[in-house]
């Protein structure tokens, strides 16, 4: 499992469109005979592979982030959520270019807010979080003695 997670961390995500689309046109120029005529379905293939796996991945690590900071038991539930929120924000762009000024425009400042603003204050509810279970279990442990 490791091995395979080792594995997706170094294929780079998508940042740019034309990197990508190049190796694509490279590929379809690529005949290995008469069996395989074009090896872009295999890139393509192996492509979609590597994103939902990648997917998978992500989505089971925020899970296991929110089930430990929310304290839930059952998985179900937050799996069917997570995963409908996950819909509904894939489908609000219309086309490829609303994706492109969204990515220009707003994902930039927005992961700079997330990563210096939004991480620290879950760091600091976490440690207030401990806080009081430390509190708890010193409180538990009095009235038992």
């Amino acid at each position: 499992m490791l091995g395979i997670i080792a594995l997706l961390f170094l294929i780079p995500s998508i940042t740019e469109i034309n990197n990508t689309l190049s190796i694509y046109i490279l590929a379809r120029n690529v005949s290995l005979g008469d069996f395989i005529q074009s090896i872009d379905a295999i890139f393509i293939l192996i492509w979609i592979m590597s994103i939902f796996s990648y997917l998978a991945i992500v989505t089971h690590f925020v899970l296991k982030f929110f089930k430990k900071i929310t304290n839930i038991k059952s998985d179900s539930s937050m799996i069917y959520c997570f995963s409908a929120f996950l819909f509904i924000i894939a489908m609000l762009p219309k086309n490829i270019s609303d994706t492109t000024f969204f990515e220009s425009t707003f994902y930039k400042y927005a992961s700079i807010i997330f990563v210096f603003f939004v991480c620290p204050i879950i760091l600091l509810f976490a440690y207030i979080k401990k806080k009081r279970e430390l509190k708890k279990g010193e409180n538990n442990l009095e009235k038992t003695s």
